[in-house]
């Protein structure tokens, strides 16, 4: 009986690591449009934004939102699930304290959602974080192209 059991136990550690392994190597490292932006940038996407700097904003994509500030540019992503984006007249940023931070701890509230913040990268002007965000939609078409085929 005891011998089932350590079977039983060491076939379901078995099974579980080869599912959590399926799990995390299903797409690259840089599956998605924040991962690839790390990537791309160097940089860890836990940028902080003066709340009172923000200027305004723009849903570049379904994840991706454009950030005017006082005297740079950002781009913050947002985890999934957030529906309400792209079709919000308004939103409100919410944070604890007077920035607003990548890394999970803040959020964006529309009329029917409230978007967490999962990155912020922080760029000198407009037109180098477009040049990111492009480059990096390109990058991820390669890679679901690479892995269709």
């Amino acid at each position: 009986m005891m011998r089932q059991q350590t079977f039983l136990y060491i076939a379901f550690g078995i099974a579980l690591t080869s599912l959590i392994n399926a799990c995390t190597s299903t797409g690259s490292a840089s599956s998605n449009i924040s991962n690839t932006l790390q990537s791309m940038t160097g940089q860890n996407g836990r940028a902080c934004i003066d709340a009172g700097d923000i200027r305004g904003y723009g849903v570049l994509d379904r994840n991706v939102i454009s950030i005017n500030a006082f005297n740079k540019y950002y781009l913050a992503t947002v985890l999934p699930g957030c529906t309400d984006l792209e079709v919000s007249s308004r939103a409100i940023f919410e944070q604890r304290f007077a920035e607003v931070c990548g890394g999970g701890m803040n959020s964006l509230k529309t009329a029917g959602d409230k978007c967490t913040i999962r990155s912020i990268f922080e760029f000198e002007n407009r037109n180098e974080a477009f040049a990111a965000h492009e480059a990096a939609i390109q990058q991820l078409k390669k890679l679901q192209e690479e892995e269709n085929n």
